[in-house]
């Protein structure tokens, strides 16, 4: 019995010690307690530090360029600094996409989708995604006068809660959510949303919340899979069923309209097209109606919330920068008057308000981290070991924001740093929207997305700070960052 029980802690303490133990040649970082490896000292710096990826830029000043933790189950390697993220995003082993509940509880347990996908799969379904968008206007003119029609929406919106009062404080965080989403879904579902459809803002406000609380590593039900079942809404297992819940909801009601409605011989949109091939008899097995929904979900949840949050950077720091909003509105005025609204082909002649729109993305960029990525195979980055399927992610500050960024008071919003003899000059680490085959294929969309509600919100009104309620600089600390809730004061251009 005693030789039994003295095995058993024999075993066990081996265990213990063989969870402690890095791979050889692994990327420098904490040490790694039993079981939780580095996850309390994360949260620690990150409790002190009030932002992950503040706690991961620290991390790296210590350890260097790669940083190497075990959260959980799972190995974590953190890129930060130019060289290391140049290398891994064009590295080809590391080009992969994370595997586990987390990243596939999203898509009814499958590997679906084209955002957490990779290989042959995503690759021809990434390829399909993008021919097919631009047959309904991405990247070409059309996208232009849609994006043109979706603000003159807003704006109007804007005069019709105002009313006679003459001025109105809103809550800038969210006023964009529905005309971004708009803009998306007239190509992906030909549908056009009212921007006080109770609904929809519910369901935004929902996926916000799920956005704020986990982030691009994941939350603590996946790096420890077993309090799903012990603490589902501590390790927000919960709040991520039930939003997911919704949304599949959401997407599936669209579908299903889809298909009573639709006619082969004329598609009104991309859910159209793919309803064709669903139903010829040659199409691929990587072509199914789960892979339809999860498609329109990326886009959904992605897509939309990604410039949203680059919105409400760039007015947070329009309200707080005043002399920024007027040169953008006397360049506004001079290109474009006030009898038309602005369009893409004002854009080149409009470089001060461009230069908004890249300064507000690098505020966006300097607090995020890329899309995971996963080690197809053992390899080596940095000179560093990374063992198959780690999980690897780029901390984007330091590029953008911290000492390598190359720019004078990196905190302060100042549009000019990208004006070089009156161009637009962007320097080879700019890259917001990511770098290499995994380069966001939503930019074009987003950029004009920036350019064109911004510049219109400008050249009919003013934002300015409502009198006792000053913005916190605080952002949201989620899967994609934000700032915290703020109000504006608008008031008309006379």
């Amino acid at each position: 019995m005693w030789l039994v029980v003295g095995l058993f802690i024999v075993i066990l303490g081996l265990l213990v010690f063989l969870d402690t133990k890095k791979p050889k040649n692994y990327p420098p970082g904490p040490k790694w307690l039993p079981l939780l490896g580095s996850a309390l000292k994360v949260i620690k710096e990150r409790k002190r530090t009030g932002y992950l990826y503040v706690a991961t830029a620290e991390m790296s000043k210590k350890y260097g360029p790669v940083v190497g933790l075990k959260v959980g189950k799972d190995l974590l390697v953190i890129v930060y600094g130019s060289q290391a993220l140049k290398e891994f995003l064009t590295s080809e082993d590391l080009a992969g996409r994370p595997t586990g509940i987390f990243f596939e509880m999203r898509t009814w347990g499958k590997r679906l989708g084209i955002m957490l996908t990779d290989s042959d799969f995503w690759q021809e379904q990434r390829r399909f995604v993008l021919r097919q968008l631009r047959e309904f206007g991405f990247g070409r003119k059309n996208m232009s006068l849609m994006i043109e029609e979706e603000s003159d929406h807003m704006v109007r919106d804007i005069e019709e809660m105002m009313g006679n009062r003459g001025h109105l404080i809103a809550d800038m965080e969210s006023i964009f959510n529905i005309h971004v989403l708009n803009t998306l879904w007239t190509m992906l579902a030909g549908v056009r949303y009212s921007s006080q459809d109770k609904g929809l803002k519910e369901l935004q406000g929902i996926l916000g919340e799920l956005f704020a609380h986990i982030d691009m590593v994941g939350a603590p039900f996946s790096q420890f899979p077993v309090l799903r079942f012990i603490a589902p809404e501590l390790s927000g297992y919960k709040r991520y069923v039930k939003t997911h819940l919704h949304v599949w909801d959401f997407i599936n009601r669209e579908v299903k309209r889809h298909k009573e409605s639709h006619n082969p011989a004329e598609p009104r949109d991309f859910m159209d097209v793919y309803i064709n091939i669903l139903n010829s008899p040659d199409r691929k097995s990587s072509f199914t109606e789960d892979q339809l929904l999860a498609i329109c979900m990326d886009m959904f949840m992605a897509g939309s919330e990604t410039t949203s949050k680059t919105l409400g950077f760039m007015f947070l720091y329009l309200i707080l920068n005043t002399d920024v909003q007027k040169k953008a509105q006397e360049e506004i005025d001079r290109v474009v008057g006030r009898n038309r609204l602005p369009s893409l082909e004002d854009r080149p002649n409009m470089p001060y308000m461009e230069c908004c729109v890249l300064e507000a993305l690098r505020m966006f960029a300097g607090r995020a981290f890329s899309v995971p990525h996963r080690a197809m195979r053992d390899t080596h980055l940095q000179g560093y070991f990374i063992p198959k399927d780690s999980i690897v992610i780029a901390n984007l500050h330091g590029i953008h924001m911290g000492d390598e960024c190359g720019f004078d008071d990196p905190e302060e919003f100042r549009p000019e740093r990208f004006l070089k003899d009156g161009k637009i000059h962007l320097r080879d680490n700019f890259i917001p929207f990511g770098f290499g085959k995994h380069r966001c294929m939503g930019e074009t969309l987003a950029r004009a997305n920036v350019f064109l509600f911004t510049a219109s919100m400008l050249q009919h009104y003013n934002f300015n700070i409502p009198p006792g309620c000053p913005p916190s600089m605080e952002c949201i600390d989620g899967v994609t960052p934000g700032p915290k809730h703020f109000k504006a004061l608008i008031t008309p251009r006379r």
